[in-house]
């Protein structure tokens, strides 16, 4: 299922003005900073609670939140290496945009879609029947197709305003 959607994964390329320890003390910085009670009102889009840092690789685990649901979902992998300078550092990475929710989604769909199927036929079979199948075949599947494109642009302003933080930092 992994190689199905590989296709939906989109790679990147950044350079930052800044020395690669300069960048990961600031991440591991924002990390660690105590966040207040109140804190999931701010108005900043990035919450570095979902950060990892290990080494020279940067994973954002990115979920929908109470406030923002339509935040996108997936997963952005960055290695940090550094330049031609000692003042440049190359950030690599991979938005994926899905996650283990997406492939239980997808599970789901399809089950309640094989048992529902049977069951309708059974109770009726005129034509209104069949144009109810082939909308419920037609819309789920295209909604489960479209959501990771979704999810990818989402992650994709999310990696921007991470690289932005980065470069004021």
């Amino acid at each position: 299922m992994k190689k199905i959607l590989k296709r939906y994964n989109e790679s990147f390329f950044v350079e930052v003005n800044q020395s690669k320890d300069k960048v990961i003390e600031f991440v591991s910085q924002e990390k660690n900073k105590k966040r207040d009670i109140f804190g999931f009102l701010s108005s900043s889009p990035l919450d570095y609670s979902e950060v990892t840092v290990s080494g020279e690789k940067i994973c954002i685990e990115v979920l929908p939140k109470m406030l923002n649901p339509y935040r996108g979902m997936g997963e952005i992998h960055m290695s940090v290496q550094s330049g031609s300078s000692s003042s440049e550092t190359i950030i690599e990475g991979e938005i994926i945009p899905y996650n283990s929710l997406y492939f239980f989604l997808i599970c789901m769909v399809i089950g309640l879609l094989v048992l529902w199927t049977p069951l309708v036929l059974v109770m009726s079979s005129g034509i209104h029947t069949f144009i109810m199948l082939a909308f419920g075949w037609t819309i789920f599947p295209l909604v489960l197709y479209l959501m990771p494109i979704w999810n990818r642009i989402r992650l994709r302003e999310y990696k921007e305003f991470f690289i932005a933080a980065l470069m004021k930092s």
